[in-house]
């Protein structure tokens, strides 16, 4: 057996599968829009219980809430996959059984390399800031780190389950794979990286320390969209995102400094 070599940058993304991408990027955008506001609403009925901190760490209320949330908005995505693109499973890429605990590990262990790299990133996106504005910044705390009991629960199912699978569906699966299939990796993978970046500037907090996380997000969405391309399925990025998050959750927890 030949030994497994990944695609170059330069050649077309994915072509041992059996289709390409058939949504563009803007019909993905409207879907995942779309999908978002339905998890929002989802939510509503469930504010009347909770009371979720609007400003600083997101806190066990806001996590319970983000886990309803992306639960509607993936069911809303696989509903419009289903009926509009229904050959999307193949599409996206999905090892059958006898491969799917391969591609955990070596996803996960390939996250714990973006992870390295990441802070790596962070430490020089926080180094420049300073300097371009001789301000103290750093990253933002994003969540409380006096969650207990279910808070804490929340927070570990969230980080580690339903934020990577929704995130990597929506920026690796739809919105890379759209670009990359019609334009080539390195394209698809700035653009999704860049909206994966922008879409944590949504995160309470310092306008400067929101901007370093951001920028230090656009790094990490292409470590992950490395894994997708090298690994050619949407699992090995969903396993790699949840380790390089679990490693962070471990951190709170721990009440280690990042």
């Amino acid at each position: 057996m030949s030994a497994y070599v990944p695609p170059r940058p330069d050649e077309p993304f994915l072509e041992d599968l059996p289709a390409k991408a058939t949504w563009r990027w803007w019909e993905a955008l409207i879907a995942v829009l779309l999908a978002w506001l339905a998890g929002g609403l989802a939510t509503l009925p469930l504010l009347a219980l909770f009371d979720p901190e609007t400003v600083g760490p997101i806190g066990g209320e806001a996590l319970f809430l983000g886990i309803v949330s992306n639960s509607v908005s993936m069911a809303v995505l696989i509903a419009w996959l289903r009926k509009a693109h229904p050959a999307w499973i193949e599409i996206i890429g999905w090892p059958d059984r006898s491969r799917a605990l391969i591609e955990i590990a070596v996803g996960a262990g390939l996250g714990i390399v973006v992870r390295i790299a990441s802070a790596i990133v962070a430490t020089g996106v926080v180094f420049v800031l300073r300097g371009a504005t001789d301000e103290s910044v750093q990253l933002p705390t994003q969540i409380d780190p006096d969650l207990t009991g279910w808070g804490l629960v929340s927070f570990a199912i969230f980080a580690v389950i339903a934020a990577p699978v929704l995130e990597e569906f929506v920026f690796r699966g739809l919105l890379f794979r759209s670009i990359a299939d019609r334009r080539g990796f390195w394209a698809g993978a700035i653009v999704s990286a860049v909206a994966f970046g922008a879409f944590h500037l949504l995160t309470p907090g310092d306008g400067l320390e929101v901007l370093a996380l951001g920028l230090t997000h656009v790094g990490t969405g292409i470590g992950l969209a490395w894994i997708y391309w090298t690994r050619r399925n949407l699992l090995a990025s969903i396993a790699g995102h949840a380790v390089f998050n679990l490693i962070a959750v471990v951190t709170i927890i721990a009440g280690w400094e990042v």
